[in-house]
């Protein structure tokens, strides 16, 4: 500044954003009203689906082969075909199962528990104090524990009867089933 005199790049730039020849957002949707926002999944961590073929629908869309992130709705009545944090289509559950005695282990009261399944829970407490303790080491030089491993699959298979993908979800003790006519 030179004697109270404001040179044009010192000059505030609210004057110009009006007259700004593309917008903020190009496509008018901001980044949290992607469908990965409004349709978001726990984790990351979900099975991959591999499909080996295209998939007409009657529209004379499709979907193209390739890898894909297969997630669960939260309440269990869809399954979300996922690629590059896109969702790319919604598939009805028809089925869904669940391993009975894992889920009674998880919540079943203390004197519904035998004493095998009383030394399980101990076990589980001991391995538990272990890990926290681990986690507190990690904690200390900033690096990550490595992730207990959990089962996950999921897989996809023409029925020639039916004319339909058959899709099979599976990651930990819930296995959920979906369909993709054809």
């Amino acid at each position: 500044m030179i004697d109270g005199i404001v040179t044009p790049a010192l000059r505030d730039i609210d004057y110009l954003a009006p007259a700004a020849p593309y917008p903020v957002v190009p496509s008018g949707i901001t980044i949290y009203q992607n469908t990965i926002y409004r349709y978001a999944i726990p984790t990351d961590d979900q099975p991959t689906l591999l499909i080996p073929d295209y998939i007409p629908d009657h529209n004379g869309n499709f979907i193209n082969p390739g890898y894909y992130q297969l997630a669960l709705s939260d309440d269990r009545e869809f399954l979300y075909l996922i690629e590059s944090k896109n969702l790319i289509a919604v598939i009805p559950v028809f089925k869904i199962a669940e391993n009975k005695r894992e889920l009674h282990k998880m919540y079943a009261s203390k004197k519904e528990l035998t004493r095998e399944e009383k030394r399980e829970r101990a076990k589980k407490k001991r391995k538990d104090k272990i890990q926290e303790k681990i986690n507190q080491k990690y904690a200390v030089t900033g690096a990550t524990p490595p992730q207990e491993y959990e089962h996950m699959e999921a897989s996809i298979d023409y029925i020639k009867e039916g004319g339909y993908y058959l899709i099979r979800y599976e990651k930990g003790f819930i296995r959920a089933w979906g369909a993709i006519k054809r």
